[in-house]
C-alpha cells in the first residue's frame, strides 16, 4: 500500500519573483534520482517553476517546455542530466509505451513532470509532488503546495 503524501511546505506567493525564490529554495533539497510531478491549470507556473530550477542547478539551456516533443534534456555543470517532460497533449496512454519512462524515473537523473496527472500509474511512488493553484482576484498570486510521496 501506498504511503500518504507529506506537506513539506505550503506557500502563498504575489509574484513571479517569489515563485522563484521559492523553486530554488526547493532545487536545494534535490538530488539524483528524484522525481518532482507537478499539478496545475494552463498557465499556473509549472513551466516557470523548472526553469528556476534549472537555473539554480546551472543548466546551460535555458528549458522551454517540451509540449510536442513530450521530453527535453538539460545538463548540469556537475554532471547531472536533467529530464523535462510535459504530457499536455497526452491522448492516449499506449503513447508511453516506446518512451522507456522506467529508464528516467528509476535512474540517477532528475525528473521534472509537467501534467503529472495524466500518466497516475506511471508515476514512481516516491517523488515529490507540487500544486500550483490560482489565487481568484489576484492574477500574479498562486498558492503553492510540495508534498513527499512514498516516503
Amino acid at each position: 500500500m501506498a504511503e500518504p503524501r507529506k506537506l513539506l511546505r505550503r506557500a502563498r506567493v504575489n509574484s513571479p519573483q517569489e515563485t522563484a525564490a521559492l523553486a530554488r529554495t526547493f532545487a536545494r533539497s534535490l538530488k539524483p534520482g528524484d522525481v518532482v510531478a507537478f499539478y496545475g491549470n494552463l498557465g499556473s507556473g509549472k513551466t516557470f517553476f523548472i526553469q528556476q530550477i534549472c537555473a539554480f542547478l546551472g543548466t546551460a539551456e535555458n528549458p522551454t517546455s517540451p509540449t510536442f516533443t513530450l521530453i527535453n534534456q538539460y545538463h548540469t555543470p556537475g554532471d547531472l542530466y536533467i529530464y523535462h517532460f510535459d504530457f499536455y497533449r497526452l491522448e492516449h496512454e499506449a503513447e508511453l509505451v516506446n518512451l522507456g519512462l522506467e529508464d528516467y524515473f528509476y535512474n540517477e537523473h532528475l525528473c521534472l513532470i509537467e501534467w503529472a496527472d495524466k500518466i497516475p500509474a506511471y508515476l514512481p511512488e516516491r517523488r515529490y509532488d507540487i500544486f500550483l493553484d490560482f489565487v481568484e482576484g489576484e492574477p500574479e498570486a498562486r498558492e503553492i503546495r510540495v508534498y513527499r510521496a512514498g516516503g
